[in-house]
């Protein structure tokens, strides 16, 4: 005899869907069934991932502005949205990092580097392995340091606090890292064309986000988030120096 009970919360169910709750009435799950549902979420508009996506994209501004004005629940949020980012741009360079950067030594070679794999001593070649085993946690490092940054030149004037920083912080890192992804593909073209576009990428992703969303003198906000990009830059290679150069110290 057939169950028509609702799996869900208990209620008799005669149709396809439980008129109490909503929830669909039970069958065992089936491979067209996952595919069916993977798909629908996937290219659904009211998707978070993909609405979040789209706006980071397209009005990257507004779209952090209306989160941390209350419209949150039609957007991933920035932590989880950051986590799909690293987790994205970290699974890309696993596959296929070793072929991409041969293609960029090759372009190193071709501009008259001095320097060479047979050149580097010990130190240089532990360090390097130190900074690729280690890169997924000091990609980390980046978003403190940014919302420190920001918080700085701009959310004090707008009473942000430092959390709110920390949210501009996620979602503009998580939104340069897939912008990273197909950048470096650029480097099968052109690995000059791949090095340009993630530079200028950054240098005019961020004063966009920041124009819109402290509303500001425009050149003074280009001007400070130029000094930001720069500034963190700056500050992220010295941290990954001191605790690189500290751990070879004391483990090697």
């Amino acid at each position: 005899m057939e169950n028509n009970q609702c799996r869900n919360c208990g209620e008799i169910t005669i149709k396809e869907y439980c008129s109490n709750c909503g929830e669909k009435k039970y069958k065992r799950i089936n491979m067209k069934d996952v595919v069916g549902d993977f798909l629908s979420n996937l290219i659904a508009i009211e998707n978070p991932i993909l609405r979040t996506i789209i706006d980071l994209s397209l009005r990257p501004g507004i779209m952090i502005d209306n989160y941390l004005n209350g419209k949150r629940k039609i957007y991933y949020k920035p932590f989880q949205y950051y986590l799909l980012a690293t987790t994205i741009y970290f699974l890309f360079f696993y596959l296929w990092g070793n072929e991409l950067m041969s293609i960029f030594s090759d372009f190193g070679a071709n501009t008259n580097t001095t320097a060479s794999i047979e050149e580097l001593n010990n130190f240089q070649l532990e360090f390097t392995e130190f900074l690729n085993k280690h890169m997924r946690l000091f990609t980390f490092l980046q978003v403190p340091i940014y919302a420190w940054l920001i918080w700085l030149f701009f959310g004090r004037k707008k009473k942000h606090s430092f959390t709110e920083s920390l949210v501009v912080s996620l979602y503009v890192t998580a939104q340069v890292l897939i912008f990273g992804v197909i950048s470096t593909l650029l480097v099968l073209v052109n690995a000059k064309l791949s090095i340009f576009a993630n530079l200028i990428f950054s240098f005019i992703y961020f004063p966009w986000v920041m124009i819109y969303l402290y509303k500001l003198n425009k050149l003074h906000i280009i001007f400070k988030s130029f000094i930001i990009v720069v500034l963190g830059f700056i500050l992220f290679g010295i941290i990954m120096i001191i605790v690189s150069m500290f751990w070879y110290i004391l483990f090697r």
